[in-house]
């Protein structure tokens, strides 16, 4: 049971990031589903490439939502951000800032800890290596 829940919250994870990440590129300029596969593909030199199967229920449940718009251009789907989308984008920054600053309070704490054990003398060694 607790790797289910683990494997649930590794997805749960990587769709926030993802819808971050759509958000994000279609801010920057107005685009279609599988430019924004070739995007990401692109930004993480070759080592992630999201399927259509993620993206596309992204796009729908973003829209949604309003955070983007879509229209047909030339037999595609084109999604330009809206107001609320930029809003969304902002807090999901903010949101995303917080959290890496409260993970490096955590990772520093953490292995200060570990650097003021070696402090006390417990694994100090003489001369010889003892």
């Amino acid at each position: 049971m607790e790797e289910n829940t683990e494997n649930k919250m590794c997805t749960e994870i990587r769709r926030a990031f993802l819808k971050y990440v759509v958000l994000k590129i279609i801010k920057d300029k107005p685009t279609h589903g599988y430019d924004i596969i070739k995007t990401v593909e692109l930004r993480s030199n070759g080592r992630w490439t999201p399927s259509a199967g993620s993206i596309y229920p992204i796009l729908e449940k973003l829209e949604s939502k309003g955070f983007i718009q879509s229209e047909g251009i030339e037999r595609r789907r084109v999604y330009t951000i809206t107001p609320k989308g930029v809003a969304g984008l902002d807090r999901m920054t903010k949101e995303k800032l917080e959290l890496l600053n409260e993970m490096s309070r955590i990772i520093n704490s953490v292995t200060e800890d570990d650097d003021n054990s070696d402090a006390g003398g417990k694994n100090e060694t003489d001369e010889n290596g003892r």
